[in-house]
């Protein structure tokens, strides 16, 4: 049901709803089997890779549909996982299904399962180490904690956020440590984990093929640290102003209570209180996973860190399972057919949830991006170069030209990445016609490597998509009708 729900509202091609920004370049990394922008994410580039070999629709709306599958494939396990988690009973089937699908049409997990990104796969790495540590406490084999060594270190390659359940897992398994603390145990789990992590080798050989898309250029070890270990970023971690908290505390309060509505999350509330009664222990598994999770993501310092709480959310829907498994008791006493309405009730709750946030996460009738990649290498003349700025313009012309193979005769740079020794490098080969000098003087800025770029190359047609005040020494930008660049042409 949830499949069949995110095929029907997938975006058709590249989407920029629900924070898909990063789409064009996990898309163009993954059709060339490149390099994405920093951490890498080897795991879903190869998966991604894929799915761009289906014979279905656009390249985009492939990828869009591993996300589709990941959520859906998430949702089926986290079925299974709660299937350990409560009490048998004659209301228990219809209670995973009900659970399950009030997390599948939750608007956050909802969003990222139509679009192109890697929090659907994070998601479902999520969901199935919590199958397996539940399934190995009640009273599965090693292999389950060996499995979820692997599963963790190839969920790692796709996101490192998932290493919080780490800390998590030690407490849940802790009461059983005879059972697993032991070499014969630990030894296999260690290996297993690494071998996961060994998919980061992918990294420096797609690097060594000279893709288009290759960020870092991890061949050298420096050049891989600064990928895996995401040095671009890391200003943002914990970068939170102080002055921006009440405005966030303000949006994450409408956002969570809006993920199962505000009914749904006095549910989950109700269901933390009654599993902290039932479990201490699963409790502060719950709360040693979601804490961090939401505190790093909380003070991470972009618009979008709230899609890092997608387990969070996963466990918080386990609260309202718990809920209204609860609720459900207190009509042990009332006569059967009031029973029986309040379960419909139960089961019914998740439809609201999908009537919601229908509309507010639907992007399939998204060709925003198409539009720009039409009307922007429309124009280009043949062996034209475009400036860029800016993440949106830059992946989308990465996508159309890299990915789907439009207009190979255009070069796109972007400008503000100039700022990167390795970009540089990487434009010198992808594109050995242009011009890109070198800066010999540690005055020189961005806006200087820029200019001299436009200017060192006014023998071929130059485009701009967002041109700045700095770029127009001695240069016009003139628009081009019916685009939206810039044409460059000489004179200031």
């Amino acid at each position: 049901m949830a499949l069949t729900v995110y095929v029907v509202t997938l975006a058709p091609s590249l989407a920029s709803a629900n924070y898909g920004t990063d789409s064009g370049d996990l898309i163009a990394a993954a059709r060339t089997l490149g390099v994405p922008h920093p951490s890498g994410y080897p795991t879903y580039t190869l998966l991604a890779w894929l799915f761009t070999h289906l014979p279905v629709g656009t390249i985009a709306y492939r990828v869009n549909l591993l996300s589709a599958v990941c959520a859906a494939v998430a949702t089926g396990l986290f079925c299974r996982a709660a299937f350990y988690l409560w009490p048998t009973g004659e209301r228990r089937p219809l209670l995973l299904a009900a659970a399950a699908l009030t997390l599948a049409f939750s608007s956050l997990f909802w969003s990222q399962a139509v679009i192109a990104e890697v929090y659907a796969l994070l998601a479902l790495f999520s969901a199935l180490l919590l199958w397996l540590l539940l399934r190995w406490r009640a009273g599965g084999g090693d292999w389950s904690l060996w499995l979820a060594a692997l599963v963790l270190g190839l969920g790692l390659g796709n996101h490192l956020t998932l290493a919080f359940i780490v800390p998590a897992a030690v407490i849940l398994l802790w009461p059983e440590r005879r059972r697993w603390l032991r070499v014969r145990v630990l030894l296999p789990m260690l290996a297993l984990s690494l071998a996961g992590l060994g998919v980061y080798a992918y990294l420096p050989l797609a690097a060594r093929g000279r893709p288009p898309v290759n960020w870092g250029n991890p061949q050298t070890w420096p050049g891989f640290l600064w990928v895996v270990t995401g040095e671009q970023y890391q200003p943002f971690a914990f970068g939170l102003k102080p002055e921006a908290i009440p405005g966030r505390i303000s949006a994450w309060t409408g956002l969570i209570g809006d993920q199962f509505g505000w009914w749904g999350l006095a549910i989950a509330l109700l269901g933390a209180w009654a599993l902290w009664k039932r479990d201490r222990w699963f409790t502060f598994f719950v709360l040693a996973w979601m804490l961090p999770v939401g505190l790093y993501a909380f003070f991470y310092e972009t618009g979008d860190s709230h899609i890092y709480l997608l387990p969070a959310m996963m466990l918080m829907a386990l609260w309202w399972g718990e809920g209204a498994g609860w609720l459900l008791g207190l009509t042990d006493r009332f006569r059967p057919v009031w029973r029986r309405l309040a379960l419909v009730v139960i089961v019914l709750l998740p439809l609201a949830s999908l009537a919601l946030h229908w509309r507010s996460v639907e992007p399939d009738d998204d060709w925003q991006a198409d539009a720009y990649m039409r009307q922007v290498l429309g124009v280009v003349e043949p062996g034209g170069l475009i400036v860029v700025r800016g993440d949106r313009p830059t992946f989308t012309l990465w996508y159309g030209i890299y990915a789907e193979g439009k207009r190979p005769d255009v070069a796109v740079v972007n400008g503000p990445m100039l700022a990167f020794i390795w970009y540089r490098e990487h434009i010198r080969q992808l594109y050995p016609q242009i011009v890109l000098n070198e800066p010999t003087d540690r005055d020189i800025t961005i806006d200087d490597l820029v200019h001299d770029l436009i200017v060192s190359n006014g023998s071929r047609p130059i485009y701009a998509t967002d041109p700045k005040e700095e770029w127009k020494d001695g240069v016009t930008f003139v628009p081009v009708t019916g685009s939206p660049v810039y044409r460059v042409e000489s004179g200031g």
